[in-house]
């Protein structure tokens, strides 16, 4: 009886020990310009880009990103001051660039308290992996959250909903203890 305790016990540990670790998740918030949290697996790295946009020009902008396990976590934030006039538009045209040549699995709208906005999924052309969009558009700003499985990854993990779904406005959603990150240095 103890002997088949022990075997029972011994393999659970093996099972654990074998068995990858989950990446841990950590909450983040921005507050300067545009107020808005999220989590995702790992440190943020944050570099500032620009943003092609065919009805504004080239914008400004700050990437914030991450990777683990075979996808990529990038949150795409864009300086739209003064177009705020321009809202569905400038969703709709980031939405027809997400979609590019791939093939869509899912377009809809989407609703993050009181802002509007699209999510996506679609499968990259060559094979390149699938990935998962949410685009939404406050206070001046373009936002866009992207998990993107590469290819070897799990399509069906719940990390790319898990990160496009984590997004929220309101101050008092942000998690206790999470990081800020900010727009400018």
């Amino acid at each position: 009886m103890r002997l088949s305790i022990w075997t029972t016990l011994s393999a659970a540990a093996l099972v654990f020990a074998v068995a990858p670790a989950e990446a841990a998740w950590h909450a983040y918030f921005v507050k300067e310009a545009v107020g808005f949290s999220f989590a995702a697996p790992g440190e943020m790295k944050t570099e500032k880009t620009t943003y092609e946009s065919a009805m504004a020009g080239q914008r400004n902008a700050v990437v914030f990103a991450s990777a683990e396990d075979n996808v990529q976590y990038k949150i795409t934030v864009v300086d739209f001051t003064g177009r705020a006039c321009d809202e569905p538009a400038l969703i709709k045209e980031a939405t027809a660039a997400s979609q590019g040549r791939t093939k869509v699995l899912m377009d809809e709208d989407a609703r993050v308290e009181s802002s509007y906005g699209r999510k996506l999924t679609v499968d990259l052309p060559d094979n390149a992996g699938r990935s998962m969009s949410a685009i939404f558009f406050k206070d001046n700003h373009l936002i866009e959250l992207k998990a993107t499985v590469l290819p070897g990854g799990d399509y069906q993990s719940s990390d790319m909903g898990r990160f496009v779904d984590s997004l929220a406005f309101y101050e008092t959603r942000a998690d206790e203890g999470a990081t800020q990150l900010k727009l400018t240095d």
